[in-house]
């Protein structure tokens, strides 16, 4: 209940940063991801609950707030928290590792399903302008702001599951 309550408050707060201020600086046509980053954040901490909770709520505040589909940011932001949230269980004991590695995948994969849906609806966007002005700016932006983010989350976490993270 609490990991809900946190969910929807955390990413509701980067949600209305990303469509009032983050959306008005972007690196060519690239803008920063900050529920993406949020999200990430959070399920990277392997004590700590509710990954897939984080996930459904950043995919539906961001299908809501965006012109893409429900269906597609719930699959495209859910995918991506279950692959944080399993990264440092299975696969690295390397926090910064984890967070590089689970922004730069969950970048490609929330690009990816938009470029597919927008490619379905047979809008001509080349894939080269794709990569080149949307997905690598945005990448730079989202490496720059990643750890600011992760160290703001992990104060959210100590403050409201002082034990789980003690543990870490």
């Amino acid at each position: 209940m609490l990991s809900t309550l946190l969910a929807v408050v955390c990413l509701g707060a980067a949600t209305a940063l990303q469509t009032t201020i983050a959306i008005q600086m972007p690196l060519l046509r690239g803008p920063v991801d900050l529920v993406l980053l949020t999200m990430i954040a959070w399920c990277l901490r392997p004590r700590l609950p509710g990954a897939y909770i984080w996930g459904a709520v950043a995919g539906l505040l961001v299908g809501f707030v965006s012109e893409q589909p429900g269906w597609l940011t719930l699959a495209s932001y859910g995918s991506a928290a279950l692959l944080a949230a399993a990264l440092p269980r299975r696969v690295w004991d390397v926090p910064l590792l984890n967070l590089f590695a689970a922004v730069l995948v969950g970048s490609v994969l929330v690009h990816a399903a938009t470029y597919g849906y927008i490619a379905i609806l047979q809008t001509t966007v080349s894939l080269q302008d794709a990569l080149n002005l949307v997905l690598l700016p945005s990448l730079v932006l989202n490496f720059l702001l990643a750890l600011p983010i992760y160290g703001l989350m992990g104060e959210f976490a100590k403050l409201f599951y002082p034990v789980e993270v003690a543990n870490e």
